[in-house]
């Protein structure tokens, strides 16, 4: 069950991160008539636009989710994205059609913006109430992990591709191969999530007529919930983007390595959080959700500037150790923020809740951060300011944890018990 779903978020990332390994080539498709610095830009604000649509679909997916089930959404939202995706591998570029391909990829990235606002809060909350009481916060480090997953095998076939075609062929016309791949991975996703059983939880709340049906009313009640998830959420989009999706630019355009070294620091980088992604999450599960996020955030504060000089150096390296000591640091807090919102809201709002808590604030952080990372070095020509952004907000996010308080978790519904399972198993340590 927890391995279908994360397939299916396996493969919405992998629609979703195609678009920032292939940001160079699209920027000159789409925007020819810029200089190399605007194009860059253009194509990081295009993909920042898509975030800004989030909230926008975690207003609608969230609370149908509370609504209608967990699995319908699940469906529904893989559907679209696929969909999308697929269509910007087959979009004429401006060449073609003028300002109507610009037009059309941003509207394209607008609409899987808002597939993507409904996938997270909707497949955490679908992880979190079909886990273990014990092992939850293992169970939900599998919605970033397989996220990862899904960005390191699109930055695979980036990588893959512009070994194998050159720069030139990529810019013509190989830069459309990882989108119009989502065509039949999504048909995979969808037959997967179609097999899927809807959660214990949502089941009992059905079952005793409790389903909420204002669930965007009945989560205003949870303001420190809805603060401490998008507190959170700040250095969660930040510093996950940073590593996932700008890293590679920054290594190649500002460092001066070429594309297909800098993507193999990338992925080496997210090899790394995926080896520890699920043993953050084992780990809150022993010694609590706090311990280890506020553990993390200290890291990034402490570390962020040091390993963005380390990667400055030129040294590949330099590139791969810091990539690397990136991951370590960020993929606890992301494994450990999930499982975290997950128990911050009841059964009959938990979708709603973490997909309000956490689209807006990774609208504004998370998607801006390639943009926000380019912007502060081509205005400062200093080469590490992207880490004083990513230490301001491990500050915020530090604060919000240091808030969290046991009275905040509200608990899962645990999924039945085998029949050999007799002792009840106790919620996960909130470590405060």
């Amino acid at each position: 069950m927890l391995v279908g779903a994360g397939f299916g978020n396996f493969i919405e990332w992998y629609d979703f991160a195609a678009y920032g390994f292939v940001a160079v080539f699209i920027g000159k498709a789409f925007f020819p008539n810029a200089s190399e610095a605007a194009q860059l830009l253009s194509s990081f604000a295009v993909f920042g636009v898509s975030f800004f649509v989030r909230p926008l679909g975690g207003v609608f997916f969230g609370p149908l989710c509370d609504r209608v089930g967990r699995k319908r959404v699940l469906v529904l939202v893989l559907s679209i994205m696929a969909v999308t995706t697929f269509c910007i591998g087959i979009l004429p570029s401006y060449a073609r059609i003028g300002i109507l391909a610009p037009i059309l990829l941003v509207l394209l990235r607008c609409i899987q913006g808002f597939s993507a606002g409904g996938e997270f809060g909707t497949n955490t909350t679908f992880i979190a109430e079909h886990a273990s009481p014990k092992r939850r916060g293992l169970s939900a480090s599998l919605v970033p992990a397989s996220a990862t997953l899904g960005v390191l095998v699109g930055g695979v076939v980036v990588f893959a591709l512009e070994s194998f075609l050159g720069s030139t062929a990529m810019q013509d016309w190989g830069w459309r191969i990882p989108f119009l791949i989502a065509g039949p991975l999504g048909l995979i996703g969808l037959y997967i999530r179609l097999a899927l059983e809807d959660t214990p939880a949502f089941k009992a709340l059905e079952a005793s007529s409790e389903v909420e049906s204002k669930p965007l009313v009945a989560v205003l009640a949870y303001k420190r919930g809805l603060s401490i998830t998008a507190a959170v959420t700040v250095l969660y989009g930040v510093s996950y983007y940073f590593l996932m999706t700008y890293m590679a630019t920054f290594l190649s355009k500002v460092v001066g390595f070429s594309s297909t070294t800098a993507l193999l620091a990338v992925l080496l980088g997210g090899a790394v959080a995926l080896v520890v992604l699920p043993i953050a999450g084992a780990l809150s599960d022993r010694y609590g959700r706090k311990a280890v996020l506020v553990t993390s955030a200290v890291a990034h504060i402490l570390l962020a500037v040091p390993i963005f000089m380390l990667l400055g150096t030129g040294s590949l390296a330099a590139a791969i150790l810091g990539t690397a000591l990136m991951a370590v640091i960020m993929a606890p807090f992301v494994a450990v923020s999930v499982a975290l919102m997950a128990e911050l809201f009841p059964d009959s709002v938990r979708a709603t809740g973490v997909s309000l808590g956490f689209n807006l604030p990774i609208a504004i952080f998370g998607g801006m951060a390639p943009f926000i990372a380019t912007f502060l070095i081509n205005r400062t020509g200093i080469n590490f300011m992207p880490s004083i952004y990513l230490v301001a907000v491990s500050v915020v996010a530090l604060i919000g944890v240091l808030f969290l308080r046991p009275a905040d978790l509200h608990g899962v519904t645990a999924p039945p018990k085998a029949p050999s399972e007799t002792k009840p198993e106790p919620s996960a340590p909130v470590g405060s």
